[in-house]
């Protein structure tokens, strides 16, 4: 099945691609399209560096990920592998001054109407980054700030959205907005995509937030707890052990902003990948009494 799942994807990007060669060479969301569509869950994520080869071999020597590469050099765009399934893809920052770098993973929402997405965030105290367009294998594609400036990506996939299935380790699980005002961000992303709104008592002294759509947690939203950050996306991936990703960060060119030691349970890290793409690092399944939902 993977290799069936790995053969469909790379005959879908040489033959819709072939013709275009004014935008980047991507893969379709799904090899196989689904039909399924889930408004106001994230289905896709790119970062967007600095450094290919050094963050190339950051992640497949710390969750055994591989890559496909496409376009005219390995500098266009590589497609994500774990176990012969696209995760991911990584793309080169282009024309951007030294000292405006931001090595950063994006993350995308799949939405049901574009324009309404669009119109909404206009209107709510965001802005758009890039207006929709469409690239080929992706679908309708917009690259928008929310009101509290994080970025992320509004798409509305041609292949359709992936079915709902439970965590894979070393595989993306989780994405959760660090904001400094979480009563905006809340109203703002309810507004959008009708989530139901739950708030929980945690480990730590922050509150978590958790919007749910169609029964299922699809994000979380956190008051930033750190001095001089900004808000920003933030992808979890699930592991078995986190102390043993940690010990291999920093001889692979990585950075530990927090190890295990300074969160919660010790059962989760936050990791900055050679170029300083932010990601956290989250034991799976969580414990029990991890999260307790407060009542009104």
């Amino acid at each position: 099945m993977r290799i069936k799942y790995f053969l469909v994807l790379i005959i879908l990007i040489l033959t819709v691609n072939c013709c275009s060669p004014d935008l980047p060479i991507v893969p379709p969301i799904n090899s196989l399209p689904t039909g399924e569509f889930h408004p106001g869950k994230f289905v896709w994520k790119d970062l967007m560096t600095d450094d290919i080869s050094a963050v190339k071999k950051f992640y497949s020597e710390l969750f055994g990920w591989t890559y496909l590469d496409v376009g005219e050099s390995d500098n266009d765009y590589s497609v994500v592998l774990h176990d012969g399934k696209p995760i991911a893809g990584i793309f080169k920052l282009r024309d951007v001054k030294s000292e405006h770098k931001y090595s950063q993973w994006i993350s995308y929402l799949s939405v049901q109407d574009m324009n309404q997405a669009i119109n909404y965030t206009k209107a709510s105290g965001g802005s758009i980054y890039r207006e929709p367009f469409e690239l080929p294998n992706r679908g309708n594609v917009s690259f928008v700030f929310d009101p509290q400036n994080a970025v992320l990506s509004f798409v509305k996939s041609s292949s359709g959205d992936p079915v709902d299935q439970d965590p894979v380790y070393n595989e993306w699980f989780w994405t959760e907005l660090w904001t400094n005002d979480v009563e905006n961000s809340v109203k703002f992303y309810t507004g959008l995509f009708g989530y139901d709104y739950k708030k929980f008592d945690t480990r730590a002294e922050n509150k978590y937030h958790v919007l749910e759509k169609e029964g299922r947690p699809r994000t979380g939203i956190v008051k930033i707890p750190f001095e001089n950050v900004k808000p920003h996306w933030m992808p979890y991936i699930a592991v078995k052990d986190p102390s043993e990703i940690v010990k291999k960060v920093e001889q692979l060119g990585g950075t530990v902003y927090l190890g295990t030691e300074g969160i919660a349970g010790n059962n989760a890290a936050i990791i900055a990948d050679p170029s300083g793409a932010v990601f956290t690092v989250q034991k799976w399944p969580l414990e029990k009494g991890e999260f307790k939902e407060e009542k009104e």
